[in-house]
């Protein structure tokens, strides 16, 4: 497929620029290039003819005084990165991370959807995506098949709805496939979507942590291509041995690289061109160190020889997503996606050029790239008719708790992963005061009108209150240990329609306003990475001990990750199915 229109003047200019007919646009001379194909390095010039290569050898092209010439002696020359697994929206947004993913390195990314299927008509959405794709760094996108919420009472996934969306020429594959219940019973569904997308010619990504090689040899069936939730080498192996492409990742919730390639080598098997790295929708914290920059510098100090590390970053991924013909190496006939680095090993580079326009030049950005906001195109923000009430924030009576005696007490395992509790029994805020990491969750959905509550343990300790609209579902969670500062933190992000606020003695002593959906800001990179560290610095100092307060957030509502889930419907338990302490009216 095509990554960008060729029209038939590009395509002229293409062809007579590389028979030395017409002037380069750019030439670039002296460098040392990564020829992926081989695994090799060798010296050449390329020569570029518009937003493609025309050429690339020891010919000299005809030049004019149009022609921009880049003396790359002494650099290191290789294909512009691809991310093949983004989630451009932890509280930045597809414009600002494209910005700064761009400057660093990356000119190509395969991105979720998620947040913007359930925001938007398809009319917005496919516009949104047009617009998303004039920016010098490409983005494609996922069709989602599965919500990982529940319940879906705006039928925001039917079946027509997807198959439309997986119709758009910038879907590229569907997934990632986090129902893997749906999956088990045979879903007429999610497995209708399915077949569409293989008819379509679009990929299927997995979703499948810890899964066993029966597991995945029934996804493979299922026709699923990839999956990046290995955590040991074995399971890299596995995914290899159905057929599967072994995506190994490297992101703030999982920092799994090092271990990974460890592993891999002390199984002495040879790298697989059916690998590919990515950094799986790092939060701003990491982001700090680069994007697809930053995954390839931590697989070669982990050990991963540099021709493979860059590999798996370019031509890997396009072959996968079948443009292999367009991006993922230097080579005649591709987009100009380069990258000018100062060491082989140092893989930020010091001069990109993405679609044959030179974006970043030693090190300075000399590029007018077209500014977007989000916020033109999701309006949708979070809120509410009804006054703020104490009452929510108040423990049940026995007439309340529906034949319970007290609320279920729900233990985090680690960032993201939480289980019952079954030893501990909290009765009123009296109890839970003497117990330093014990606070009330309680989620509040203002469509249906509907309050879930619980018991949370291992998030943090002695957290006053935390208000956040940033989950995976539409409602408002407020956590904490003071009815009043719940109160005041939940009126803070209500006020900013959407975000995350932390009250503290009275005062405000965290907001990011989030009102793009209650998920995203058109604030830029710099400050949501200012905001966000200054968040993980106030979690840790509150006991936080996990990689990742972030990804805590946006997994308290996401059912496809075991074992008890927060849902608008009530207290979800994901391996029955069930829910065990129903949502009550407001």
């Amino acid at each position: 497929m095509r990554a960008r229109k060729l029209t038939e003047f590009a395509y002229k200019q293409l062809i007579r620029t590389a028979k030395g007919l017409e002037a380069a646009s750019v030439w670039i001379t002296g460098g040392t290039i990564l020829d992926v194909y081989t695994k090799s390095w060798r010296k050449a010039d390329i020569v570029l003819a518009g937003e493609r290569i025309a050429y690339v050898g020891e010919k000299v092209p005809l030049v004019n005084e149009d022609t921009i010439c880049i003396n790359a002696k002494d650099k290191y020359i290789v294909p512009g990165y691809i991310e093949p697994h983004a989630h451009p929206f932890q509280w930045y947004n597809p414009f600002t991370l494209a910005d700064y993913a761009l400057q660093t390195g990356t000119t190509t990314m395969i991105s979720d959807s998620l947040f913007f299927f359930q925001l938007l008509p398809y009319d917005k959405l496919s516009s949104l995506f047009d617009e998303i794709n004039k920016h010098p760094m490409k983005q494609f996108f996922w069709a989602r098949l599965d919500s990982q919420t529940l319940p879906d009472p705006e039928g925001v996934f039917q079946r027509e709805r997807i198959k439309e969306l997986l119709d758009h020429p910038l879907v590229i594959q569907a997934g990632e496939l986090t129902d893997w219940r749906g999956i088990l019973d045979e879903r007429e569904e999610l497995l209708e979507g399915m077949r569409y997308a293989l008819d379509l010619g679009k990929r299927i990504e997995g979703h499948h942590p810890g899964a066993s090689y029966q597991t995945l040899a029934i996804a493979a069936a299922h026709g699923v291509g990839a999956c990046h939730e290995s955590m040991k080498a074995e399971e890299l192996l596995h995914r290899l041995q159905v057929g599967m492409y072994a995506t190994l990742r490297h992101s703030s919730i999982r920092p799994d690289l090092p271990k990974l390639i460890t592993e891999w080598l002390e199984l002495d098997l040879p790298w697989s061109p059916r690998m590919m790295l990515t950094s799986d929708g790092a939060t701003a914290p990491m982001l700090r160190n680069g994007v697809m920059d930053y995954t390839i510098r931590v697989a070669i100090e982990s050990g991963m020889p540099i021709e493979e590390a860059y590999g798996m970053a370019t031509l890997n991924p396009a072959t996968y997503y079948g443009m292999d013909t367009e991006i993922g190496g230097i080579a005649p006939g591709r987009l100009a996606d380069i990258l000018l680095l100062t060491e082989k090993n140092n893989p930020t580079p010091e001069t990109v050029i993405a679609n044959g326009l030179i974006i970043v030049q030693e090190g300075q950005v000399v590029a007018k790239v077209p500014k977007s906001q989000m916020s033109d195109y999701v309006s949708g923000s979070l809120t509410m008719e009804e006054m703020v009430s104490d009452q929510w924030f108040l423990f049940p009576d026995k007439t309340q708790a529906l034949s319970l005696d007290t609320l279920p007490v729900i233990c985090m395992i680690n960032a993201v992963i939480s289980k019952l509790d079954e030893t501990t029994v909290i009765h009123d805020w009296e109890e839970l005061i003497q117990i330093p990491d014990a606070m009330l969750a309680v989620l509040i959905d203002p469509k249906t009108k509907q309050l879930t509550k619980a018991i949370l343990r291992g998030f943090a300790v002695e957290l006053e209150a935390l208000a956040t609209s940033f989950h995976a579902s539409t409602e408002f969670l407020v956590l904490g240990r003071n009815p009043q500062s719940m109160k005041a933190a939940l009126q803070e992000i209500m006020a900013s329609k959407g975000g995350v606020a932390i009250i503290e003695k009275g005062e405000v002593l965290f907001h990011i306003p989030l009102p793009i959906g209650g998920k995203m800001t058109d604030e830029s990179m710099e400050i949501v990475m200012e905001k966000s560290e200054c968040f993980t610095t106030l979690m840790k100092e509150r006991g936080y001990r996990f990689d990742d307060p972030i990804y805590s957030l946006l997994f308290f509502t996401a059912i496809h990750l075991p074992f008890v889930r927060f849902t608008k419907a009530g207290i979800y338990e994901v391996k029955t199915g069930s829910l065990i302490y129903p949502a009550t009216p407001l």
